[in-house]
């Protein structure tokens, strides 16, 4: 995994356990509903970009392994000539 992932699934993490377990961070029993909503839209905007970039390192992958796949064709035919 990228190390740039890391960094944002580490912080995604980190904002669940405000959210999880307020007490713990001396926010009471609940934290404020403002609280709440502005670390949970921080939360969707990580998971967004997490995926976004899944799926770029997925394409870049496949776009690697597409193209080793175009040369081999041309390796096994002049196999075949030769």
């Amino acid at each position: 995994m990228d190390a740039s992932i890391n960094r944002v699934l580490l912080v995604y993490k980190m904002l669940g356990q405000v959210l999880n377990d307020p007490q713990s961070f001396g926010l009471g029993d609940r934290a404020p509903k403002r609280l709440v909503e502005a670390l949970g839209a921080m939360r969707q905007s990580l998971c967004e970009d997490m995926t976004e970039e899944c799926q770029l390192s997925t394409a870049d992958w496949l776009s690697d392994e597409l193209s080793q796949d175009a040369d081999q064709p041309k390796a096994l035919a002049s196999y075949r000539r030769g």
